[in-house]
């Protein structure tokens, strides 16, 4: 059996065996892993640059291309495929770019304005309503000021989140970022590090260090901290992390299991799991109170909660019916309902913001473990990975991708699928292997 359930039992024995060799810092690069030969046709045109030379900036044409095809939902053409290169509207010779079959296009253009200040103006533009021979303004139009050099990463993401939300109406990912763990055997023992880096892996930072087990990394709401667990000097416990300052704090050391913190969408209150009471249950805790509140009762071992997006429930993985399955707890009643009947194991599981899906770690008749998401209403289920070495799924937070970590030619690295199964992603680190991947909500815009 897998450990992604029993983990609240083994917290009980200890972790020593889940340790394995990894690097402290491990940065992680993107590979397109399977699909991505579908999607809506789209030419970002290399962007054009003013007042000097261009070396030491991020290449902002790229990072976009590479962005909009990680989503699953474009298909950029090449810069070889360009045998025109404009960088504004009026540039543009459209019956060139429609003999292409793209769609759309992104163009623009970069001004060097001081020592280390940039312009960097862009536009994208419909392709094929230009066919009709009128006209057209350009669907976005958008200049950024006073931007640093070293600063052209982020910004490209952000002009990628633009484009998305414009041409799909779903705001995109592009500025998140992860968390995940990694761990190093070195001269001095065990070092397992909690990185943070951007949603594809670049900028990579080590954020919390510990020569004991690290487990479960949860972002708070507004992205500035991240909840843990932790098991210094042998003793569970549950810590929270400011992000910029790295500063912990412990907020919960019960008795037993202290496992599975998870934020609620206000950020007030941490839903946990304690068996201080004897077996495993969902319980809330009011960080500025203290308050802690027993959320499930009844047979069985419950744990992994995670929230609805209003709030008023907590889904989780519990055996109350003799094997892991998906339940929902409403917390105004405390209604307990089963969601999930396909499959005789379902855990870890996460809820789409529409609350119409979850996605869960699945394991079918035939005994094979698999990312998977179920719909709701209709209980469908559809099978998005089909290696039996996955674990720890969390969906993006517009919902539209599942990132999660498997086992690949004896490396632990983290994948990501679309909801649909269309595209896979890996993203492994550079040397050593990398687990327990947490996708952060959206930045403030």
């Amino acid at each position: 059996m897998k450990r992604h359930f029993i983990i609240i039992i083994s917290c009980l024995i200890g972790l020593t065996g889940l340790v394995v060799s990894l690097n402290a810092h491990a940065r992680l690069y993107v590979e397109i892993a399977g699909g991505g030969t579908s999607g809506l046709p789209i030419a970002v045109v290399p962007f054009g640059f003013e007042g000097g030379s261009q070396e030491g900036t991020e290449d902002i044409a790229q990072v976009v291309r590479k962005d909009l095809q990680t989503s699953g939902l474009f298909r950029p053409i090449s810069p070889q495929e360009m045998r025109q290169s404009p960088t504004t509207e009026a540039g543009v010779q459209y019956p060139y770019w429609q003999s292409l079959g793209v769609d759309n296009m992104v163009v623009g253009h970069i001004q060097k304005t001081g020592r280390s200040a940039y312009t960097v103006k862009f536009e994208l533009l419909d392709v094929v309503k230009q066919k009709s021979g009128i006209p057209q303004r350009p669907i976005l139009t958008v200049q950024f000021d006073n931007i640093r050099g070293n600063d052209f990463r982020a910004l490209a993401h952000h002009i990628s989140d633009l484009v998305f939300e414009k041409l799909i109406g779903i705001r995109g990912i592009f500025s998140t970022r992860i968390a995940y763990i990694s761990v190093a055997q070195g001269s001095k023992g065990t070092t397992q590090t909690i990185e943070v880096a951007d949603y594809d892996g670049f900028n990579s930072k080590p954020l919390y260090r510990s020569h004991y087990p690290l487990l479960s990394p949860s972002w708070s709401t507004d992205g500035k901290k991240i909840a843990f667990v932790s098991f210094e000097k042998e003793r569970q416990s549950i810590n929270v992390v400011d992000v910029i300052s790295g500063r912990v704090e412990r907020v919960a050391q019960y008795p037993g299991i202290n496992s599975a913190p998870a934020w609620s969408p206000d950020g007030r209150t941490l839903a946990l799991v304690l068996s201080k009471d004897g077996s495993p249950k969902i319980y809330t805790l009011d960080l500025a109170s203290h308050q802690l509140t027993r959320v499930t009762e009844g047979a069985g071992a419950d744990t992994e909660p995670t929230w609805s997006s209003n709030g008023g429930s907590i889904v989780f993985t519990s055996d109350r019916g003799g094997k892991p399955q998906i339940y929902r707890v409403t917390l105004g009643s405390g209604r307990i309902e089963r969601l999930t009947f396909k499959g005789n194991y379902n855990a870890t599981p996460s809820v789409t913001p529409d609350n119409k899906h979850l996605v869960t770690l699945h394991r079918d008749e035939g005994g094979l473990f698999s990312i998977a998401a179920h719909t709701l209403n209709t209980g469908s289920v559809r099978i998005l990975t089909q290696s039996s070495l996955n674990e720890s799924p969390r969906l993006a937070p517009n919902g539209m991708m599942v990132i999660y970590s498997a086992l690949e030619g004896g490396r632990r690295v983290l994948g990501a699928v679309t909801l649909d199964g269309r595209l896979k992603i890996r993203l492994p680190a550079q040397e050593g292997d990398v687990k327990e991947p947490a996708w952060s909500p959206f930045v403030s815009r």
